[in-house]
C-alpha cells in the first residue's frame, strides 16, 4: 500500500477519536480543530518511521499538547461553547493538566490506568492516586457519582462530532508547506554562514524537470505492501457515545474490551480452533461467537445502557481475504434463518437501502421469562465483518432507521482498510426472511410460536406429496392432488419429546403451485364456500371467521373451527388458506385444552406462510 494511502487510512479511522479527547480535554471546538490538524501534519512529516511505531499514540500526544499551548496563549471562549455541557468543561479544567488527561483517557479514550499512565508518563501507583483525587474532586464539583459523570463525557463527543476537520490529502498538503518552509529557512541560514565564511559557491543548474516531478513524488512511493484489514484495530470498534445512537434516551457506556489476532505462525486449523472456542455465542441462534474460520483478528465490545435492562455488543471479524469474509456473512445469515431454539422466533428482516455491501438486520423475540427481544445487525465490506446486537428486556426496541444507522457506523472506522466498497446510505428498508437451508418456501422452526411451557424445539417431517393432506379439515376437504396442481407438497410440525407439548398438538402445512394464478384464485373461492356453507352440512361443526392476511405479493384468510365428538368433548382447528400468484399454501393447527394457539399467535404463523412463499420453487 502506498504511504499517501496507508497515511489516509490511519487518518480516516483515527481523527475523530483525537478529537472526541482533544476537546474533552480543552473544551473549545476552534482550538481542538487546530490542534488535531496540526498532529496530524507533523505526523505525515515523520511518517516513515512513525508508522512502524505506534501512531495514534504520538498524534493523541501531540493534538493535547497543542491543545494546552494554545489554551496558554488564548483564554477559554466560553460564549463559543454554549451548547455544550458548560459545567463539566470547567470542573474538568480546575483539575490539573495530569489528572484530566488521566481520567478522559481511561473514559473517553477507553484505555486501561497502566496504558494512561505510560502515556501521561508516570508510574501506575501514581496514576492510581491522582485518578482517585480527580475522581473525587470531579464527583464534589458536579454532586454525581463518576458513572454519571463517565455519562456526561461521553456526551461531550456529540459536540465534538461537528467540529469540521479537513480532508487526509488537505491534511499532507500543509504538511507538505511547512516542510517547504523549514527547508528554505535551514537553506537561507546555510547561506548566510556561507557568505560570511567568505566563500565562493558555485551555481548549480536547474532541476530538471523530470528530477522536479520525482522529487515532488518523495514521501509518496510505495512502501512494503499492507493488506486489506491490517489497519482495523480496537480503535476501529464504536465508542459508548457511537453506541448510544442505538437507543438515544439512555445514557450508554462500555462494558469491557477485548481482541485475539493470529500468530504468524499459527497453523490455519489452530486459528479455527482458536476463532471457535473465543467466548460465548453473541446470541442463542449462533453456534460460536466469530463465523468467520481462521481469522486474523477479531475485537468484541460490549456496551450498557446505565441503569437500564440494555445491552449492546459490537464485533468485528478480520478475515484473511474477501472470499473468506463473504463466507462468514452467508453462515451467520444461515444461522439465524435455520435457528431452531425453543421458544425464540423471528420477527422481521432489514437491509439498508443503496448499500454499497451486504447488510442484514433481524428481529427477534425470546419469549422466556423475562421476554426479550433481540436485533442482530452484520455486514461485510472486503475483509471486514462487523456485527452489532441489542438486547432488551420486554417487547420495546429500537427504532428500524436508529438501529441501521448505527450498523453502518460500525463499520465507518474499519471500512476504509477493508479493501471493499463502504457503505454511507443509512436508510433501513424492510425485506424478505432470509431462505432456509432447507425446505425453502415452507415454514421454518423460527416462524413458530412457543406452545404452553415448550423447552424441545419445533421439529418438522420431510416434505412429501399431500396424500391425504394434512391441512384439510372436515369442512374445506381440500385436495391437492388434481389436474390443475404442477407441484404439491406437505409437512407436519410437532413437538417431540416435549412433556409439556401433548402428541396430539401439531401444525400442517401443504403448498401447491397451479398452472395459472386463475386457476389458483378459483380454487381457493371454493373452499371458502365449502367453509361457510360447513355448519349447514355438519351439525356438529361450529366455523367462526377470523382476520384477514395481506402483504406484499400475498393475501389469505384464517377460521376457528370445533367439531363435536361427544357430549362434553370438542376437536378445535385453526385454518388458514393463503394465494400468492399461482401457488396456493394450507395451515391448520389442531389444539385442545392442554396446548393451542391464540388468534394472534395462528395470524402471525398465517402471515408468515404467506410470507415464506417468496421462496418456493
Amino acid at each position: 500500500m502506498p504511504k499517501v494511502d496507508e497515511f489516509d487510512t490511519f487518518y480516516d479511522s483515527t481523527s475523530r477519536y483525537v478529537t472526541h479527547l482533544t476537546y474533552a480535554e480543552c473544551g473549545d471546538r476552534s482550538v481542538t480543530a487546530e490542534a488535531v490538524a496540526e498532529a496530524y501534519e507533523k505526523a505525515w512529516q515523520g511518517w516513515a518511521k512513525l508508522r512502524a511505531r505506534d501512531p495514534l499514540s504520538h498524534v493523541r500526544g501531540e493534538a493535547s499538547r497543542h491543545a494546552r499551548i494554545a489554551r496558554g496563549t488564548r483564554p477559554w471562549r466560553r460564549r463559543h461553547e454554549e451548547d455544550s455541557d458548560l459545567a463539566l468543561i470547567e470542573a474538568l479544567q480546575e483539575l490539573p493538566y495530569r489528572s484530566r488527561r488521566l481520567i478522559i483517557l481511561q473514559t473517553l479514550g477507553e484505555l486501561d490506568l497502566s496504558a494512561a499512565a505510560r502515556d501521561v508518563g508516570i508510574a501506575d501507583a501514581e496514576a492510581v492516586a491522582e485518578t482517585q483525587h480527580a475522581v473525587t474532586d470531579l464527583e464534589q464539583a458536579l454532586g454525581q457519582s463518576i458513572g454519571q459523570v463517565e455519562s456526561r463525557l461521553l456526551g461531550l463527543s456529540e459536540i465534538s462530532e461537528q467540529i469540521m476537520l479537513p480532508s487526509g490529502s488537505r491534511v499532507r498538503y500543509k504538511a507538505r508547506g511547512r516542510s517547504r518552509r523549514n527547508t528554505l529557512g535551514a537553506v537561507a541560514a546555510a547561506c548566510v554562514g556561507v557568505v560570511a565564511a567568505g566563500l565562493v559557491v558555485a551555481p548549480t543548474a536547474p532541476l530538471s524537470q523530470a528530477e522536479a516531478q520525482e522529487r515532488n513524488r518523495v514521501g509518496e512511493r510505495p512502501v512494503a505492501s499492507a493488506r486489506p484489514g491490517d489497519a482495523v484495530t480496537g480503535r476501529s470498534l464504536m465508542n459508548a457515545a457511537e453506541a448510544s445512537r442505538i437507543d438515544p434516551s439512555h445514557d450508554w457506556t462500555t462494558v469491557s474490551t477485548s481482541s485475539e489476532e493470529a500468530d504468524e505462525d499459527e497453523s490455519e486449523a489452530g486459528s479455527t480452533e482458536r476463532a471457535a472456542d473465543s467466548g460465548a455465542p453473541l446470541t442463542s441462534c449462533a453456534p460460536r461467537r466469530f463465523a468467520t474460520d481462521d481469522p486474523t483478528k477479531t475485537f468484541v465490545r460490549e456496551f450498557e445502557a446505565y441503569g437500564e435492562p440494555e445491552q449492546a455488543v459490537q464485533v468485528l471479524e478480520v478475515a484473511r481475504n474477501v472470499s473468506s469474509a463473504q463466507d462468514a456473512y452467508k453462515r451467520r445469515l444461515q444461522w439465524y434463518a435455520d435457528c431452531s431454539v425453543p421458544r425464540v422466533q423471528m420477527s422481521s428482516a432489514a437491509t439498508i437501502a443503496g448499500a454499497a455491501s451486504p447488510v442484514t438486520i433481524l428481529r427477534l423475540r425470546e419469549n422466556g421469562s423475562p421476554t426479550r427481544t433481540l436485533t442482530v445487525g452484520f455486514m461485510q465490506a472486503g475483509v471486514v465483518n462487523s456485527v452489532v446486537v441489542h438486547r432488551t428486556d420486554g417487547a420495546a426496541a429500537p427504532s428500524l432507521a436508529a438501529f441501521g444507522a448505527t450498523l453502518v457506523e460500525s463499520m465507518r472506522l474499519s471500512c476504509a482498510a477493508s479493501g471493499g466498497p463502504c457503505t454511507t446510505s443509512t436508510k433501513a428498508a424492510l425485506t424478505p426472511l432470509p431462505r432456509t437451508a432447507s425446505n425453502p418456501g415452507f415454514l421454518a422452526a423460527v416462524d413458530l410460536p412457543p406452545v404452553g411451557r415448550q423447552s424441545k424445539p419445533w421439529g418438522g417431517t420431510d416434505p412429501a406429496p399431500p396424500s391425504p393432506n394434512p391441512a384439510a379439515t372436515m369442512c374445506d376437504k381440500a385436495d391437492f392432488l388434481n389436474r390443475a396442481v404442477g407441484k404439491s407438497r406437505a409437512r407436519v410440525y410437532v413437538v417431540p419429546n416435549d412433556k409439556a407439548v401433548p402428541r396430539q398438538f401439531g401444525i400442517g402445512q401443504t403448498i401447491a403451485t397451479f398452472r395459472s394464478p386463475r386457476q389458483a384464485a378459483t380454487f381457493v373461492k371454493r373452499l371458502e364456500k365449502r367453509i361457510a356453507k360447513c355448519e349447514d352440512r355438519n351439525q356438529a361443526a361450529t366455523v367462526r371467521a377470523g382476520s384477514n392476511v395481506r402483504g406484499s405479493g400475498y393475501a389469505g384468510k384464517t377460521w376457528r373451527m370445533s367439531f363435536e365428538t361427544g357430549p362434553k368433548s370438542f376437536v378445535t382447528y385453526r385454518l388458514a388458506l393463503v394465494r400468492r400468484g399461482a401457488t396456493v399454501t394450507q395451515v391448520a393447527q389442531s389444539g385442545n385444552k392442554r396446548a393451542d394457539l391464540s388468534a394472534g399467535q395462528f395470524n402471525l404463523v398465517a402471515d408468515r406462510a404467506g410470507q415464506r412463499l417468496a421462496h418456493w420453487r
